[in-house]
């Protein structure tokens, strides 16, 4: 990938990272969390791993501008399939202009008509299917934080959880894929399951792992054994093969999945020491808090004279 635009990829990774810590009213959890089970309960529910992986990329790229937004809201709004479709058709295009490989751009602009037109039929809410409980676990168990064999764990807060990351991490070798020729459904499964063993062993971080020495494979295996056991029989063998991607780089796949991996745990970090030194005169000037329009020069001399703003 040319350095221009791995950089801007980077830079869309980071936006994407709002989705672990935003949680619109209408959810429980976190958007990657909510994502995360959806994405589950579509492959528990026999779909394509190929299909479900675009459309979970998809709706997550849409999440950016409009966080939760559904059918829900795009009712309510009183816009039409079209008129959904064409504001997603913006939203996806500002997000990822520059940052996307561009057959995947051409796919994810394909599938907005499919998701506009489950927006406009804004679906009754109906009971959803139970999910094995070691995805329910994922769901509530905390990444690590930071851990080094020398020093005191590192708490970072707010809590990341492991759905959190497994979410992201799968979206971001969906959109890397291409560019190691990595097959998409295959690398999305891989990111999706890669913490299966983490529902029985909770996060002991690196240090831990340097405790467990030799026996930390077997312990990885057999834990991800027992959540395995909990998925239907005919999905568990796809999942073994998607997961011996894992941790290796000598197939397309591997490489998208480790790249997507160290990517989202770097981003993450950036997204809190950003999130800690940002200033007012950040908010106020580069984010334009009083944004342009008719009551800006008003408002600006208001604070101005307040003493607020310079």
């Amino acid at each position: 990938m040319e350095q221009d635009r791995m950089q801007q990829t980077a830079r869309l990774f980071g936006e994407l990272q709002d989705l672990k810590r935003l949680q619109p009213a209408h959810l429980t959890t976190s958007l990657a969390t909510d994502l995360f089970r959806a994405a589950w309960r579509s492959l528990l529910q026999d779909e394509a791993p190929a299909t479900v992986a675009v459309r979970t990329t998809l709706t997550a790229l849409c999440y950016i501008l409009f966080p939760g937004a559904d059918g829900r809201f795009f009712t309510v709004a009183g816009l039409g399939q079209q008129d959904i479709a064409e504001v997603l058709r913006r939203a996806l295009l500002r997000v990822t202009q520059g940052a996307v490989h561009p057959e995947l751009q051409q796919q994810l602009l394909d599938g907005i008509d499919e998701l506009s037109a489950t927006y406009a039929s804004r679906p009754s809410s109906k009971t959803e299917a139970a999910l094995p409980a070691s995805i329910e676990v994922l769901c509530r168990q905390p990444r690590a934080g930071a851990t080094h064999p020398t020093l005191p764990r590192l708490v970072l807060e707010p809590a990341e959880m492991h759905s959190d990351h497994c979410l992201l991490t799968a979206v971001y070798a969906v959109l890397l894929a291409d560019d190691y020729g990595a097959e998409v459904g295959t690398a999305f499964e891989c990111a999706l399951a890669h913490h299966l063993h983490n529902a029985y062993l909770p996060d002991c971080g690196y240090a831990g792992e340097l405790c467990l020495g030799e026996h930390l494979d077997g312990v990885i295996a057999s834990c991800r054994a027992a959540a395995l056991r909990e998925f239907p029989d005919h999905l568990r063998p796809r999942l073994q093969q998607a997961l011996t991607h894992h941790e290796q780089i000598e197939t397309g796949e591997g490489k998208a999945v480790s790249a997507a991996d160290v990517l989202d745990r770097v981003i993450d970090v950036k997204w809190r020491t950003r999130a800690a030194a940002v200033t007012d005169l950040d908010i106020l000037g580069d984010l334009d808090l009083v944004h342009p329009g008719p009551l800006k020069t008003f408002q600006t001399e208001l604070l101005s004279a307040a003493g607020l703003w310079r």
